[in-house]
């Protein structure tokens, strides 16, 4: 795969996820098959930034519901957290951060930090 070609090519129009998603794992693959991170390689990015866009991302980082006024963010996550409920999923596809918050709200602490009290 040429990376590089195929993110020009998404960039041109390709509406279709699945096949982008398919790409940009391959991408990502094939950058760091080069030793290059691919979350810095710049055909990774580009094909990730078509994926966003498809997807509305900008509405999810800023935006709210217009007939409820909810977070995007948060009705998105509340919907995935429904439906994975609804289906039994008992785990995901990655793996849980095992992190839990700190006194000082926002903060996180590493699990072999945690107060034992």
């Amino acid at each position: 795969m040429k990376r590089h070609e195929t993110a020009l090519g998404v960039q041109e129009g390709v509406t279709n996820l699945c096949l982008i998603a398919r790409s940009l794992a391959e991408a990502a693959d094939e950058a760091v098959g080069e030793g290059i991170g691919a979350e810095r390689d710049a055909a990774v990015r580009a094909i990730v930034y078509r994926l966003a866009k498809l997807c509305r991302v900008d509405e999810i980082s800023y935006g709210y519901d217009a007939v409820t006024l909810a977070d995007t963010y948060c009705t998105l996550m509340n919907e995935c957290k429904t439906r994975a409920l609804e289906q039994g999923a008992g785990g995901g596809l990655l793996p849980r951060n095992d992190r839990r918050p700190d006194p000082v709200q926002g903060k996180l602490t590493h699990p072999d930090r945690r107060s034992t009290r």
